[in-house]
């Protein structure tokens, strides 16, 4: 996925009751907020934060540009998961890790943290594999399985991380209001 349609991704895919009928600036606006605010975290434990950790850089991996992890996803996705994310979504996204570590397990001996890279992509294209079928089919929410879940949040987190935006998107500082008045400046890059 190119980077820019990260953006385009994060809107077609919401599937959070939290941020249904929310505008793509205020959602922008929201990720921001909640990496500003300090909220705390805690709902990913040790093993799950290194597994969300490796996952989302296999989602975003830095290149040229920064990746999932440069921009501190996983505390941007523990937050959601501890002050955003109802009960049943959490439990939800809790159980997938789980999930991708049996899967891991099943295939290669030992939890998703613990495969080699290779396998990690591997098993992560197939849950996105499954999520997009159910996309192609009509089924019922997929935008609530656990790994649409994960991979809109890296996103979210991405997407409005100062790094992604001023390395990536090319947008920092960010715009907060619009003055028809200002003078045009450069780009801080």
């Amino acid at each position: 996925m190119e980077r820019r349609d990260l953006i385009r991704f994060l809107m077609a895919t919401a599937g959070l009751k939290c941020l249904d009928g929310i505008m793509p600036g205020e959602l922008l606006a929201f990720g921001v907020q909640i990496r500003e605010a300090g909220q705390r975290g805690g709902a990913l434990d040790a093993h799950a934060r290194r597994t969300v950790i490796i996952a989302a850089e296999r989602i975003i991996p830095a290149s040229d540009t920064p990746g999932a992890t440069d921009a501190d996803v996983v505390t941007f996705i523990d937050r959601m998961l501890a002050n955003w994310y109802n009960a049943d979504e959490r439990d939800r996204f809790l159980a997938g890790l789980r999930e991708l570590d049996a899967a891991c397990r099943a295939r290669h001996g030992k939890d998703f943290a613990d495969c080699d890279e290779r396998d990690q992509v591997a098993v992560l294209t197939a849950f996105d594999n499954d999520v997009s079928r159910r996309r192609r089919t009509g089924a019922a929410n997929p935008n609530e399985h656990w790994f649409a879940m994960l991979k809109y949040t890296t996103v979210f987190g991405y997407c409005t991380s100062e790094v992604a935006m001023r390395r990536t998107l090319g947008s920092w500082p960010r715009a907060t209001r619009y003055d028809g008045c200002a003078p045009v400046g450069t780009r801080e890059g």
